[in-house]
């Protein structure tokens, strides 16, 4: 047997001696992941996966050039789930991606892998969200003033963000219905740990416990004090439009929170 073939031969006991339980984290974009993301990659260094938004939207755009910017869109989403599968195929210990939580993943990790999450107040999500996205030149650009925007169908897609990455239905599908939202409570259920971006060490500390690891979450971020500055300039009306734009991802996320 050649070197090679020996380092092969044991490189898993090696990774399972280092590294903590595979882990599958969702990461719903604007709740904090990043720093998320960045610690679980650098405690797993020895098999951490990614799937990039921008490369993903680069990879489906290469083959569908010609195709709408939301058929590009839901094409993506599927080559997400797909590159997930992929992964837990490939067993890479660590996969933190962009991903919508997807039945047949679920079901092809076998109890293998934990699954985690991170959550933020989603009227906190959805602001932080408008304002990373204005102007922003990508394929996520929003070019609409608040106002103008939160009359728009994006506008009500914004404020089911959790009911889309959770609920499992199809691209297409209407988040905001009540089938969608107890989708994704019922989703969230099968979940090893739900962190909120409030209670970070609450949640180190969770991680802890279901993984076999520490896992310390920085804050590199800025964008989420960006999003609370601006909601402390927005006038009340329009509060009170992305309040009710977001009641969907309310009733998932408060379902997720401790009872007192």
């Amino acid at each position: 047997m050649s070197l090679v073939d020996r380092v092969r031969k044991i490189q898993p006991a090696i990774i399972r001696a280092l590294t903590g339980h595979p882990v599958i984290f969702h990461h719903i974009p604007k709740c904090g992941g990043t720093s998320l993301g960045r610690a679980l990659r650098m405690r797993y260094l020895l098999s951490q996966k990614t799937v990039h938004p921008l490369h993903s939207y680069a990879a489906v755009s290469a083959f569908c050039p010609d195709a709408s910017l939301q058929d590009q869109m839901n094409a993506m989403r599927e080559f997400r789930e797909q590159m997930l599968c992929y992964l837990i195929s490939e067993r890479v210990v660590c996969i933190s991606a962009h991903v919508h939580y997807s039945n047949a993943a679920q079901k092809m990790t076998d109890g293998r892998y934990r699954f985690i999450t991170l959550l933020r107040d989603p009227v906190q999500r959805f602001i932080s969200h408008y304002y990373h996205s204005y102007n922003r030149p990508d394929y996520s650009r929003i070019t609409l003033p608040l106002e103008a925007f939160l009359e728009t169908p994006q506008a009500i897609e914004l404020g089911a963000t959790y009911s889309e990455y959770l609920s499992g239905l199809s691209a297409g599908a209407d988040f905001s219905d009540r089938g969608a939202v107890a989708a994704s409570i019922s989703n969230l259920e099968k979940f090893d740990a739900i962190g909120h971006l409030h209670d970070l060490n609450g949640f180190e500390e969770r991680l802890k416990t279901i993984l076999g690891v520490r896992i310390r979450i920085g804050h590199e971020n800025a964008g989420m004090q960006k999003g609370r500055d601006y909601r402390e300039c927005i006038a009340p009306e329009l509060m009170k439009k992305i309040e009710a734009l977001c009641a969907p991802d309310v009733e998932i996320y408060q379902a997720t929170l401790p009872r007192k």
